[in-house]
């Protein structure tokens, strides 16, 4: 796995305009999937790549009756979860260390473009998820991130590979996944005013490609 970060990550997202912003992006379009297309309120969430567990403890906020559970790769990012209502473990996201059908929600969010074998933490999620269970992924559009690499904004090595929204929508389904949603989102990685009407626009002028970020969410409707 390439781009294991540490202690100076969980700093920047409570520090970095960038980090704060897209964490709060990601955040919100992960709520808005589950409250689109989830039945009720999920009884438990597991996120696979939860850092230092802030999304997750934001998603708790929300839910306060739901169990959330993060596998985390970085112990150094696991010391940084202050939250005493969620419970990050070490592990590996494509072995997970749990037992088939546990999870009513799975959420992966910019941490599959890290992983060597995308199909295998797809997989993962699918064993893991129940019945009409969601599994919801965000990951950065490979042109913008590369650009964003060009230009020094990011490091080569931090990503394995990454993955088209097209090329998503094609594991997910070779997975047994029903596509609910899948499309771009985030104007700026920093945020800015009517940000959301802004993107609307673009999307109502065929000029989707201009966001910078991808989401997929895929419902576990068999078995």
């Amino acid at each position: 796995m390439k781009g294991v970060l540490d202690k100076k990550y969980a700093i920047a997202r409570q520090t970095k305009r960038s980090h704060i912003y897209r964490l709060k992006r990601r955040t919100f379009e992960v709520l808005k999937s589950i409250q689109t297309f989830y039945s009720g309120k999920p009884g438990s969430i597991l996120d696979i790549g939860a850092a230092d567990g802030l999304m997750l403890n934001n998603l708790k906020e929300e839910f306060p009756n739901t169990t959330c559970i993060g596998i985390e790769h970085s112990n150094d990012l696991i010391a940084c979860c202050k939250s005493k209502t969620v419970c990050l473990l070490q592990g590996d996201a494509q072995v997970l260390p749990m037992k088939e059908n546990e999870f009513d929600v799975v959420i992966a969010t910019a941490i599959i473009e890290h992983i060597s074998d995308p199909m295998q933490l797809i997989r993962e999620a699918f064993r893991v998820l129940r019945k009409n269970g969601l599994f919801i992924v965000t990951t950065p559009h490979p042109f913008w991130e590369k650009i964003a690499t060009k230009i020094g904004h990011l490091k080569e090595e931090e990503h394995n590979e990454l993955i088209t929204l097209s090329k998503l929508v094609s594991l997910f389904d070779k997975a047994g996944f029903e596509i609910l949603r899948a499309e771009q989102f985030m104007v700026s990685p920093i945020g800015m005013p009517f940000e959301l009407t802004l993107e609307r626009i673009l999307k109502l002028c065929r000029l989707k490609f201009l966001l910078l970020n991808q989401i997929i969410v895929g419902r576990k409707n068999w078995k």
